[in-house]
């Protein structure tokens, strides 16, 4: 067993009690997590390097969807703009303005839900052909690449290291600045696929595949990347019981995040999931949980505050509430949340309200600015 390994049975022990919440009627969100801050320490570091930590509990698991604590009308202070804008991509995207329309040459989910991946694309949102490496499928401009097989290290010391066109098969821990990935597939089982740690490591991913095969063990949920100093531009990442961790700094663009999965029942499953954070941006992505919990995006201020967060113009479905936005033992404040579609089973998505139990949970003492997010079927907006 190699010291990455070892790390993750550790983790995974420590989180044999990690709360039901979904089978609870109704918990109470008290504003305090079972992680107290004396006892985070270094076990919460270990488990957020390997992508072991969830921040699923005293979250609502059923009926009416929660309110804020303080104030349920969306904060007057100006949000981040200059540094919300897309990233520059060189290879075509489908446009943000784009209406979500489900493709008429595809076939949907069974009609009224019930967790069935989606098969279709959804015109204007990341998809197969347009995100991962280009495989030469229809409707893909970018250049087909035939992988070949990665031989390098596991463990990136040399900055500037840029690997492309590489099928790779386990983890990659990232510890130099500027290193890009591109062009790839990563395959991994029961581990995070690529770990970077420094607020400041400009780590790049585009155009990559990452796959955790269904077969995280675990039982909070492994993240498939993880947990800072990163940009994802046309990323297609699933099959872990979490996708992506963004604790610190973090951009995930134009990509295709979804079926989290793994071998065990237990898991509460989160597309993308932060728990302390100074700096996120979700822009365009396709984000989808079968699942009747956790969510599509997950902002929990469990370890640490959550600031600075913009959220625009993705495509959430499923999970048991799409969007939470909570306080724990820190504040989670500063966010925008615009311009953002949500699926429902009417057209085409797992849950007739979005997620199983609607589309947003607020528990927060400094609400985010929520504007012009609608239904995709319909338009209608969605209030706050």
């Amino acid at each position: 067993m190699n010291p990455q390994d070892a790390s993750l049975s550790v983790a995974h022990s420590e989180l044999d009690e990690h709360d039901q919440h979904d089978r609870l009627p109704q918990p109470k969100y008290t504003g305090r997590s079972p992680l107290r801050r004396a006892g985070v320490g270094v076990m919460a570091v270990a488990l957020l390097a390997t992508g072991g930590l969830t921040a699923c509990k005293n979250l609502p698991a059923t009926g009416a969807q929660p309110r804020p604590t303080v104030s349920d009308q969306p904060s007057t202070s100006a949000g981040p703009t200059a540094s919300a804008s897309p990233i520059a991509s060189a290879s075509p995207s489908a446009s943000a303005s784009a209406s979500p329309t489900k493709s008429a040459t595809t076939k949907p989910p069974t009609s009224g839900g019930g967790g069935v991946p989606p098969t279709y694309t959804v015109a204007g949102f990341p998809a197969e052909n347009n995100t991962g490496y280009p495989k030469g499928l229809a409707g893909d401009t970018r250049k087909k690449v035939t992988l070949t097989p990665y031989t390098g290290p596991m463990t990136i010391t040399v900055a500037g290291t840029v690997i492309d066109g590489k099928d790779i098969n386990g983890h990659l821990e990232i510890k130099a600045k500027n290193v890009t990935i591109r062009n790839s597939r990563i395959r991994v089982a029961n581990v995070q696929a690529v770990t970077s740690t420094d607020d400041n490591a400009n780590l790049r991913i585009e155009d990559t595949e990452i796959d955790g095969q269904g077969k995280d063990a675990s039982t909070g949920g492994i993240a498939l990347i993880g947990r800072t100093g990163f940009t994802l531009l046309r990323v297609n990442a699933h099959g872990s019981g979490d996708i992506l961790r963004i604790d610190g700094t973090g951009t995930v663009q134009d990509s295709w995040l979804h079926d989290p999965n793994g071998v065990g029942s237990a898991q509460h499953n989160d597309v993308i999931q932060s728990t302390n954070a100074k700096y996120i941006r979700i822009l365009h992505n396709r984000l989808e949980n079968q699942h009747t919990q956790t969510s599509c995006i997950l902002l929990k201020a469990d370890i640490g505050s959550i600031s600075d967060v913009v959220v625009d113009s993705n495509l959430m479905n499923g999970g048991g509430y799409s969007f939470y936005w909570y306080d724990a033992n820190y504040k989670i404040t500063n966010g925008r949340v615009t311009n953002n579609k949500f699926m429902r089973a009417s057209g085409g998505g797992f849950w007739p309200k979005g997620g199983y139990y609607g589309t947003q949970a607020f528990s927060a003492s400094t609400m985010p600015q929520w504007s012009n997010n609608t239904w995709n079927d319909s338009g209608q907006q969605i209030s706050p």
